[in-house]
């Protein structure tokens, strides 16, 4: 079953935390439970 679509500015929010965080996209997303290939 696939999760449902993130509003725009949700997954705005998410890129600037993750770029904020200093990890690399793939460590910030295993730590958040995403998969690296949809972020």
């Amino acid at each position: 079953m696939r999760s449902k679509r993130i509003p725009a500015e949700e997954q705005y929010r998410l890129i600037m935390e993750c770029r904020q965080s200093g990890l690399t996209d793939h460590q910030w997303c295993v730590e958040h439970d995403i998969k690296p290939g949809t972020f």
